[in-house]
């Protein structure tokens, strides 16, 4: 479960911001919160903005730091790291990248963050919470400078030697066995991904190859709760992979069914298809899924199907969560998000930076009409549109 996950200094983040799914006091929809301890926690999260405001870079900025800790191990000495600052003034384009995260994993908040830079690793760091107060595990700072405790210290010593200058050390610790770090990394591995429309059809594909037959339910349930006239589809897993849907017609004045190539459906089934595995994975399993432009090729009312299904505690029962950017204005709506479900991504033209803020910094009535007060620009990160001044 994520509870905050903040950047520095990447892409057109020059400065912190900060995304927050820890709740404030407000008491609206209380019912769909999750929880740690006494903490409540929101199961979504929509952000908006508008074009080359900086969503996708948010996005960019979550997979790139999931990226990083995963591939960590498999660098070589030496091997530039792939991460791109603020470009646009001198000082940010040298200086470094800070990614942190806070999360749950196995019943334990943790707090976890790294500074880097396309060279090193400079600094590092793990804390536990096993109280109010976190605890330290391990930091890291002038790239090869450790702190550990007198309780950590006789294990990850031992591991220091085995890292490298740009390499993470939770992921080295965690290849050597250490049950100090194993969890912290686990939640990365497992619990966390992110999702655009270049990877959503080579993952549906793998699942397939898989023969789920509840994956075959999920997705027929899907396309049906669309009220798509898709009745079953079945697909053959050879040399390549092969989707038939079966369509139930009336001709002549009786029920007729005929196949269509997966190939030859409209994007917005394709998409449905694609969403298949990734919502049943993350509701099964409690993982937080964060998806790049979920509203594309889905009509609204779908898009906000899917969202209900994580802000509905009968079925979200695992804790799972989805953060996602969109345009679509129709869910600017009081009645399905809490006003700290929403953020917004602006972009400062003159300087190139975007920033990061919540509707809930506006303090809006909770009758306030949200999709008019941002149609008119009442909460900023909205395009200017003026094509008066432009010769055509």
């Amino acid at each position: 479960m994520l509870i905050q996950f903040s950047v520095t200094n990447f892409l057109s983040f020059r400065d912190e911001v900060i995304l927050s799914l820890s709740t404030n006091k407000d008491n609206s929809h209380k019912e769909n919160l999750l929880f740690y301890k006494n903490e409540r926690i929101l199961p979504s999260v929509a952000i908006y903005g508008a074009n080359a405001a900086g969503k996708s870079n948010l996005h960019k900025a979550m997979r790139a730091a999931i990226r990083m800790i995963r591939s960590s191990n498999n660098l070589q000495i030496d091997q530039p790291l792939l991460i791109t600052p603020f470009l646009l003034d001198e000082n940010s384009r040298n200086n470094k990248t800070k990614f942190e995260f806070i999360y749950v994993y196995n019943g334990i908040k943790y707090e976890y963050g790294f500074v880097l830079d396309t060279q090193y690793v400079w600094e590092e760091y793990l804390y536990e919470y096993r109280s109010s107060k976190p605890s330290m595990i391990f930091e890291r700072s002038n790239i090869n400078t450790y702190r550990f405790t007198s309780k950590s210290k006789p294990q990850l010593s031992k591991i220091v030697d085995k890292n490298t200058s740009n390499k993470l050390f939770l992921a080295t610790a965690t290849s050597w066995n250490s049950d100090l770090t194993k969890d912290a990394y686990m939640w990365f591995s497992n619990m966390v991904d992110t999702y655009d429309s270049q990877n959503l059809e080579e993952l549906m594909f793998k699942e397939f190859e898989k023969n789920d037959n509840s994956l075959n339910e999920f997705i027929l349930h899907l396309l049906q709760k669309a009220d798509i006239n898709i009745t079953n589809f079945n697909y053959e897993t050879n040399e390549q992979l092969k989707i038939m849907t079966s369509h139930q017609v009336i001709e002549n004045g009786k029920k007729q069914e005929y196949e269509l190539n997966y190939f030859d459906e409209s994007n917005g089934t394709k998409r449905l298809f694609t969403y298949g595995p990734v919502l049943k994975n993350a509701l099964e399993n409690g993982k937080t899924i964060i998806i790049d432009e979920i509203d594309n090729a889905l009509h609204p009312a779908m898009t906000k199907s899917l969202i209900e299904m994580f802000q509905n505690p009968n079925i979200n029962k695992k804790s799972a969560q989805l953060i996602f950017n969109t345009h679509e204005i129709s869910l600017l709506d009081l009645n399905l998000f809490r006003r700290d479900q929403i953020y917004f991504v602006e972009k400062d033209n003159k300087t190139g930076v975007s920033d990061l803020y919540s509707l809930d910094d506006f303090s809006p009535r909770k009758s306030e009409n949200i999709q008019k007060g941002y149609l008119q620009g009442r909460y900023g990160a909205m395009p200017v549109v003026n094509l008066e001044d432009i010769e055509w």
